[in-house]
């Protein structure tokens, strides 16, 4: 009797890691069926929020062939890769099983535009210059009706530049419409020009909002220069 019950745990046991065993070769064989065959592998590549860039030329940076099985594609070195394109801001890249991938960028906003010599840099919000032109090849058209933006050391790590083109990307359509010049020497002082040489005397890159809707109201008054630097007391001349 005692030896019968000694064989039956041990035979239980014995049942439990057979079938452990089994589970784990299960799970290592289908691991390397993914990643060594083409069943799971790329078969279509979905680009998402992409505008102004063209869908060929991230896949041409992405790099990723169809029938690369999806665990062997390195997702953030395609990421590395697509958001080399100057035009993108940010991207992420996500697999999407069985045999897909998703690549969904972040393309970056025209906010200003700066001379620098014969070229002219194209800015984004943050102060990115990612596009530039010759002027001696011409200057599209788009580009042209940007503001042109004049502050003394324009770069994304410049607090002035960044209050700045903020302040600008915040502005709504009535205003940035009528938008020429944008001059800064400071965080605190940023000054824009609109249509009609109309100087506004903006100040700092806080109450976006408030300072625009007290402008949009001050410009229906006749005057030269318009001073929204403390919304709650508008002046102008």
């Amino acid at each position: 009797m005692r030896g019968t019950r000694t064989r039956a745990p041990r035979s239980r046991r014995h049942r439990l890691l057979l079938g452990t065993i089994a589970a784990i070769v299960v799970v290592v064989g289908l691991g390397s069926i993914a990643y060594f065959t083409p069943l799971m592998s790329v078969r279509s590549t979905d680009v998402r929020d992409n505008h102004a860039i063209a869908r060929d030329e991230i896949l041409s940076a992405a790099r990723v062939p169809d029938g690369t099985p999806l665990l062997q594609v390195d997702t953030q070195a395609v990421a590395r890769r697509v958001a080399a394109i100057p035009s993108v801001e940010s991207v992420r890249v996500q697999r999407s099983y069985p045999s897909a991938l998703t690549i969904t960028v972040v393309e970056r906003t025209p906010v200003a535009r700066i001379g620098d010599g014969d070229k002219v840099h194209v800015l984004d919000r943050s102060g990115v210059g990612y596009l530039t032109y010759d002027t001696a090849t011409g200057i599209p058209p788009e580009v042209n009706r940007l503001p042109e933006f004049d502050t003394p050391n324009p770069g994304p790590t410049d607090p002035t530049t960044t209050a700045t083109l903020k302040a600008v990307a915040e502005l709504p359509e009535t205003i940035s419409s009528k938008l020429v010049k944008v001059t800064a020497s400071s965080p605190v002082d940023i000054q824009f020009t609109l249509k009609g040489n109309k100087k506004v005397i903006w100040g700092d890159s806080e109450q976006g909002a408030e300072k625009a809707r007290t402008l949009d109201a001050l410009l229906t008054r006749k005057a030269s220069t318009y001073n929204v630097s403390s919304p709650e007391f508008p002046a102008y001349k």
